[in-house]
């Protein structure tokens, strides 16, 4: 039992939750949710020009 609070707790210890700088674990999810984005715009984009259209 005692071993294993040992192995536990050094493995939270050899994986830090934050990188080294400021903002790392954001950074890499940016370009998917731009990706996202533009995907919904051009998915809303028709109806967005009937609705204009009228």
């Amino acid at each position: 039992m005692a071993d294993r609070l040992v192995r536990n707790s050094s493995s939270l210890r050899a994986a830090p939750i934050l990188a080294h700088g400021h903002g790392t674990t954001i950074e890499p999810m940016l370009p998917a949710l731009l990706r996202g984005v533009i995907f919904i715009l051009v998915l809303a984009a028709p109806f967005v020009a009937a609705l204009l259209a009228g």
